[in-house]
């Protein structure tokens, strides 16, 4: 490729859509004890700096896109390759395709008899749930371009593409189709001529116009706007298209977000975790003399909000899930229910307890009327109170 076709190249992939950055829906806007350090651990080149909400310098920005799939909220906005070469899939016909990155050099060759897609910036920037929903949208072969990395400016995102195939392998071995996904290093011997598409804007075969109206769902939803949370509906998406794998499997989920949660006896039916959860994986059903609380694991990011805000310590989470116990069970699990009483002094509604008249926080007013309540997962950063945290800082 001559210096004017790689320029081109260039010039595609830092001219797309600006990026955005929408502070209120980032953790840290919701927690202030949140440590996910997710977007400014990722890029390469320091357009995104540690705060609460992380700062964002638009002007630095190169659009790699790996901060993308790494948010857990959907915090940072921009053109979404995904959405291109998920709508590319269902037009390949030979059920192969490489993917690669628009900074390499040599994408006009390849594997033959494979059909490449390539896509703006980074692979960073596709997510572990991309190669889920290619293989489960019929791909057999999905060859992951590596071999521009090492001249790559964004060179240090190779491991954060090799961590997003790994993920993604570790989730086809279920259903045994960990093969097919490959990860090439450098060019192959057989190197060589082979069609080469841009996923924004594929090309369109005659036989291809007669058959744009029976594209598959997925493939449709492909072109609508992103949901915030699109990794995570990414992945849902893509695994649900498998049948549920024989329960000895015992894959778990660790590092992907997904978390398991457990509520103890203490819990006063105050509903604040309910309110804090940023995506209603926990709701609570009420009525003048019951409640119930329920979870959705698989809608769970593992922010711990919930946990940081609980004042009776009633909230246990497990971050290293199987996919069983994520998949296998209810959509919603009910994870306590008790009888209510109305507090003699607020009318509040608290869970019963023996020989309680006044809900958990009259109760403290009561016996602390000078003193306040927080939270443990906000009163403690690092096993110190909030002082010595202090201190500690300074």
């Amino acid at each position: 490729m001559n210096l004017l076709a790689l320029a081109e190249r260039w010039g595609e992939a830092l001219t797309s859509k600006p990026f955005g950055f929408v502070a209120e829906r980032c953790l840290h806007s919701a927690d202030k004890f949140s440590t996910c350090s997710a977007c400014y651990a990722v890029c390469p080149v320091d357009a995104i700096q540690p705060g609460k909400p992380p700062v964002f310098d638009s002007e630095s920005c190169q659009a790699c896109r790996a901060c993308l799939p790494v948010c857990p909220m959907g915090a940072f906005t921009a053109d979404d390759e995904v959405q291109s070469l998920l709508a590319c899939a269902p037009r390949i016909e030979n059920k192969a395709c490489e993917v690669v990155c628009g900074l390499n050099a040599q994408a006009d060759v390849g594997v033959a008899g494979v059909t490449a897609v390539r896509v703006r910036g980074c692979l960073a920037g596709l997510g572990a749930a991309a190669y889920l929903s290619l293989v489960s949208a019929g791909m057999e072969i999905v060859v992951v371009r590596l071999d521009a990395c090492a001249d790559c400016p964004w060179s240090q995102l190779r491991s954060q593409v090799e961590t997003q195939v790994q993920q993604a392998q570790s989730v086809l071995a279920l259903w045994d189709k960990a093969d097919s996904l490959i990860c090439l290093d450098k060019p192959a011997a057989n190197f060589g001529k082979r069609p080469l598409w841009n996923a924004a804007s594929p090309p369109v075969s005659r036989r291809g116009l007669f058959r744009t109206q029976n594209i598959e769902p997925q493939s449709a939803e492909a072109n609508a706007d992103p949901h915030p949370l699109h990794e995570r509906v990414r992945f849902l998406r893509a695994v649900k298209q498998f049948p549920l794998p024989e329960p000895e499997q015992t894959t778990t989920l660790t590092d992907l977000g997904f978390a398991l949660l457990t509520v103890n006896e203490d819990c006063s039916a105050c509903g604040t975790c309910v309110r804090a959860c940023p995506t209603g994986a926990l709701q609570m059903e009420t009525t003048e003399s019951r409640f119930q609380l329920t979870f959705s694991p698989q809608i769970c990011l593992g922010c711990d909000i919930c946990h940081h805000v609980c004042v009776p310590d009633a909230i246990t989470l497990t971050h290293d899930p199987t996919f069983h116990q994520v998949f296998a069970g209810a959509a919603d699990q009910i994870v306590q229910q008790g009888e209510l009483a109305s507090c003699s002094r607020c009318r509040a509604p608290f869970a019963v307890r023996d020989g309680a008249e006044l809900c958990p926080i009259c109760e403290a007013r009561r016996q602390n009327p000078f003193s306040s309540i927080m939270p443990p997962g906000l009163a403690t950063r690092q096993g110190k109170n909030p002082v010595e945290a202090r201190r500690t800082e300074k």
